[in-house]
């Protein structure tokens, strides 16, 4: 019997794929349920595919190949437009095959996805594991998901006679370990280790999607076997998606030993909250190979703090960033604006609040609400909505539509207010940054360092006209990187920035610094290759070549260099 999972594409493109072009980490946890249970399982992601391609006519050649028994399309609000469509698609090609929603959208939105897409056989709400292993057997022993096959099968929705039938929520899973590792049968860079959330956003879904059986963790040893597992298959940066990876300092602290004990050269991102974090634990984050944390700062505001569901002090968020910031962890901040009461005295404090928390990395979000939040379920109770407005083309409702005290432009000055405070002052926030003086983290200090000024040499903020000469603020960290330890991206980076001011000289007595120290280096040794080619020494500029000449990439630096070295 074969199953596919689909990750259907967005309505509007994505400029990061860090979270939307992603396979959902559940649907990793459901395929290798499947597998485990000797079922046939491929995944497709619509999401990740060239925006030049019709991701609908790219998933009916593919059905019409495999012929699955079985497709299940994880669903949210900005992706259910082309969900309906390849559903769509698929009733026509294949007509007895098993169509399954499963995701946030079916879980609050069942009578109106059941309406808008009869092709769907199956709604999977809430938890989905045992749920939808319930549901394939049900189809493998009776060749249908109809009636009685599967009305005792708890956490579903489905038409039966033009009438919608909920089976009641399932059980969840109380031990999450007892779940199938996903690395062993999938490569991915995404990873949680809880299910659930300690807040109570109005803006977030989370808490009603997880429902009321309380917070559920795996085992510090399950959470790094995973990771160990998908380091082994090449793996070497993680995208840790719990919603409060830190809420369980303890059980964090011990992942963290876990990692530095298998001694696995990883780095990671979490997510947490500015109240679930202290010295120690951001201690042995940073020594585990932590990088950034995000947190939802939301506003500097009071009153619209308290109408996020985020009453969080000021005072606590600087705390926080600034501890975090001292570890050699970038603090990254999201902020929303276009929220309930939001006027311009309230951005004037947000902004107020980001030159306290000197952040080093920004999302700006305007605020837009889903089934299932909050602030939307108000607004429905008001009358100021009804789920006919997603027969609409949108990803999303912007808050503002239906505030009488907002508009589009109002909201658009909010946004490009934060933004230009914030991109203003970045400058200010590196130069400010100090770090704890503690030696055992100099190495890390560096890596810090150095990785932050890739940002202004050669990353994101290098092309970005809002800073004000980048190169100089580059030169300015790898400059401190070095201070602290040696770090071959330090050397490297300043020797690339030579390069691009012509100071070939200087270029090449940096790497050759580099190389005594970390002789062999692949990153250093092309690029002092480089610089002797730009210095016209083919010659020495060979062998820093054919040190690595099994990899495709080094044969044109070899190829001139082999002919620029026999022209007379």
């Amino acid at each position: 019997m074969k199953i596919l999972f689909v990750n259907p594409a967005c309505l509007d493109p994505r400029i990061m794929g860090e979270d939307a072009r992603v396979v959902p980490i559940g649907v990793y946890y459901m395929a290798a349920l499947l597998m485990e249970n000797k079922f046939d399982v491929r995944i497709l992601n619509l999401a990740a595919l060239d925006p030049d391609k019709d991701a609908v006519q790219t998933f009916g050649e593919l059905i019409e190949k495999e012929k699955p028994d079985l497709i299940g399309f994880s669903v949210t609000n900005p992706n259910r437009i082309n969900a309906i469509a390849c559903a769509k698609a698929a009733r026509k090609r294949l007509p007895q095959t098993c169509i399954v929603f499963g995701g946030p959208a079916p879980t609050f939105m069942a009578p109106y996805l059941l309406k808008a897409c009869p092709e769907i056989d199956i709604l999977v709400q809430g938890e989905g594991e045992s749920t939808l292993l319930s549901l394939v057997k049900a189809l493998a022993k009776t060749g249908s998901v109809k009636g009685a096959s599967v009305r005792n099968i708890k956490g579903i929705a489905f038409l039966e006679d033009k009438k919608i039938i909920e089976t009641g929520p399932a059980q969840v899973v109380q031990d999450l370990d007892s779940l199938v590792h996903p690395s062993t049968y999938f490569v991915f860079e995404h990873l949680s280790m809880s299910r659930g959330c300690p807040g109570t956003c109005t803006f977030c879904g989370s808490p009603k999607f997880w429902g009321k059986s309380g917070i559920r963790f795996h085992s510090p040893l399950w959470f790094v076997t995973e990771i160990l597992s998908l380091a082994k298959k090449g793996v070497t940066h993680f995208y840790i998606s719990d919603d409060t990876f830190t809420m369980d300092r303890e059980r964090v602290i011990a992942v963290c030993k876990l990692i530095i004990s298998a001694d696995i050269p990883i780095t990671w991102n979490a997510i947490s909250r500015v109240d679930y974090i202290d010295r120690e634990l951001l201690f042995w984050m940073r020594r585990a190979g932590c990088i950034q944390i995000s947190f939802g700062v939301e506003s500097g505001s009071k009153e619209i703090k308290k109408n996020l569901g985020k009453p969080i002090s000021n005072e606590r968020c600087i705390q926080a960033f600034s501890l975090t910031r001292s570890y050699g962890i970038l603090p990254r901040a999201y902020f929303i604006y276009g929220s309930p009461g939001e006027t311009q005295e309230t951005i004037r404090e947000s902004c107020d609040l980001m030159m306290a928390l000197k952040p080093l990395a920004t999302v700006f979000y305007l605020l837009v609400i889903f089934p299932g939040t909050h602030l939307y379920g108000r607004a429905l109770a008001k009358g100021q909505v009804t789920d006919a407005v997603w027969d609409q083309k949108i990803e999303d409702l912007p808050w503002f539509e239906l505030d009488d005290t907002l508009d589009f432009s109002r909201v658009k000055f909010f946004g490009d207010t934060l933004r230009e405070t914030f991109f203003n002052n970045l400058a200010h926030f590196v130069h400010d940054i100090a770090l704890v003086e503690e030696k055992e983290l100099y190495p890390f200090h560096s890596d810090f360092l150095s990785r932050l000024a890739m940002t202004f040499s050669h990353g994101e903020y290098a092309k970005d006209p809002r800073i004000k000469d980048p190169a100089k603020i580059a030169e300015r960290l790898f400059t401190r990187a070095l201070s602290y330890s040696p770090c071959p991206r330090a050397f490297l980076g300043m020797a690339m920035l030579f390069q691009q001011q012509k100071k070939i000289n200087r270029a090449a007595a940096l790497l050759t610094k580099g190389l005594s120290l970390f002789p062999g280096n692949k990153e250093l040794s092309v690029c002092m290759g480089v610089t002797l080619m730009n210095q016209a020494k083919f010659k020495d500029a060979l062998p820093f070549f054919t040190l690595f000449k099994d990899d495709p990439g080094m044969d044109p630096y070899i190829t001139i260099c082999n002919t620029r070295e026999q022209t007379p």
